[in-house]
């Protein structure tokens, strides 16, 4: 994906793929953050196009936290991006639809530069 590509709707979503699943996957601007009132720093969408590309990574982690709680897989539904333009690290929140939970599905908050879920629980965990 190129910066250029990157181009949220009047929801302050729009829709991406990574190579480990085959459906599309919403990318979500929190509402609840002041960029969702700013022009987009090129600077930000650069981490944006890192974090979309170090998916194997995180993708795998998150697999396996959910896995070993509920031993099975989810399907990964929506990504919410939850750091400021200012911030330091790039924290992102994780969806997941889960058969086994699918009142409640998963959640969980990832931090991009050290690459570990630093909140799991319900979906709201992703972001909330």
């Amino acid at each position: 994906m190129n910066l250029e590509a990157i181009k949220f709707d009047d929801d302050l979503e729009m829709s991406v793929f990574i190579p480990e699943q085959e459906d599309s996957i919403r990318l979500v601007l929190s509402d609840e953050l002041a960029l969702a009132d700013e022009v987009m720093a090129n600077d930000y969408k650069e981490k944006i196009v890192h974090m979309l590309g170090s998916s194997a990574y995180w993708y795998e982690l998150a697999e396996k936290r959910i896995f070993s709680e509920l031993s099975m897989m989810g399907q990964l539904m929506a990504i919410y991006l939850l750091s400021e333009q200012t911030s330091s690290d790039f924290i992102f929140g994780l969806l997941y639809r889960v058969d086994a939970e699918v009142e409640h599905g998963r959640g969980m908050k990832i931090s991009l530069e050290e690459m570990t879920i630093i909140e799991y629980g319900d979906a709201e965990r992703a972001f909330c």
